[in-house]
């Protein structure tokens, strides 16, 4: 599965203010622009995105941006 490169960019996007973001958070974000993406959905995308190096998950629940060294 392919994620757009918008939706990468708009996950990235809500890292501006805040480093660290919680599962429910993140959550609660992306399904308030895209209302429709069922939470399975969600999960999965984030998923992706930690398996493409974009996310980082330093402990349970918590996400962050992936800093390339």
């Amino acid at each position: 599965m392919i994620l757009n490169n918008l939706f990468k960019l708009k996950v990235q996007s809500y890292f501006v203010d805040q480093s660290i973001l919680t599962k429910n958070q993140l959550v609660e974000l992306i399904k308030n622009d895209h209302p429709k993406m069922k939470y399975s959905t969600i999960m999965t995308y984030i998923s992706l995105l930690k398996s493409q190096g974009v996310l980082d998950n330093p402990s349970r629940g918590m996400y962050t941006l992936k800093h390339k060294d």
